[in-house]
């Protein structure tokens, strides 16, 4: 939806500009499509180049695209590629130079596909959200929708692998911050010191369980190996 409405604010614009300047506007007119359209493909090729420059050594391309030319009538168009640690993205000036963003994957919170009525000259629209406070995140409207389908997997597949890594983290720190629940150091289960620490042994445990630690499985496993020395 968002590149017909792009188009139709492009369309309108230009129909406003020949209506007031009687015919006149014609001129502009021509010399802007000439612009836009005229050596579009040499000037992909350069924003490319200009990605492939900005790369990490190490670095690889797993995807990239241009933007579709509807989301940028008045402007250079984007060219975003996601690599083997982040996502990038590219835009040239209409006087030179460039503008770079990025996003590294273990900062990515959650990526989001949308594709767009009149897929061909519109495409896919993709957004990232980033972890880290004060980061925008990166969106580009109008990318092409077999690239952007690439990106979002991609994207999904490493969204999940980096929240499993901070979840086994966040359970090591948590496992470290609780100084740890030996299972079988001892043995008794009454009154005494036997009873007292296979007590506490589940108490630490169930700490664990209540702050996210562990899931309710491993605490029953953690709780009956501990009972089950009595």
């Amino acid at each position: 939806m968002k590149g017909v409405i792009s188009l139709g604010q492009a369309v309108g614009i230009w129909l406003l500009i020949v209506v007031l300047s009687l015919g006149v506007g014609l001129i502009p007119l021509a010399i802007w499509a000439a612009l836009v359209f005229l050596g579009a493909s040499e000037r992909a090729a350069k924003a490319n180049e200009t990605l492939d420059r900005t790369l990490m050594t190490g670095e690889t391309v797993t995807a990239r695209a241009v933007q579709h030319r509807a989301f940028a009538l008045f402007k250079r168009r984007t060219v975003i590629a996601i690599t083997s640690s982040r996502i990038l993205t590219v835009q040239r000036g209409l006087l030179g130079g460039f503008k770079m963003a990025d996003m590294q994957w273990k900062d990515l919170k959650d990526a989001r596909l949308e594709q767009n009525i009149l897929d061909s000259l519109c495409g896919s629209n993709l957004a990232f959200d980033s972890l880290l406070l004060g980061h925008a995140g990166i969106a580009v409207d109008g990318v092409p929708s077999e690239a952007a389908s690439a990106m979002y997997a991609k994207a999904q597949y490493e969204e999940q692998a980096w929240e499993e890594k901070r979840r086994v983290r966040s359970l090591e720190e948590t496992r470290a911050a609780s100084g740890g629940v030996t299972i079988g150091a001892g043995d008794g289960a009454g009154p005494g010191p036997g009873g007292d620490r296979m007590v506490d042994e589940i108490r630490k445990a169930k700490d664990l369980l209540d702050a996210g630690a562990i899931n309710d499985a491993e605490f029953q496993e953690m709780k009956a190996k501990i009972l089950g020395r009595a």
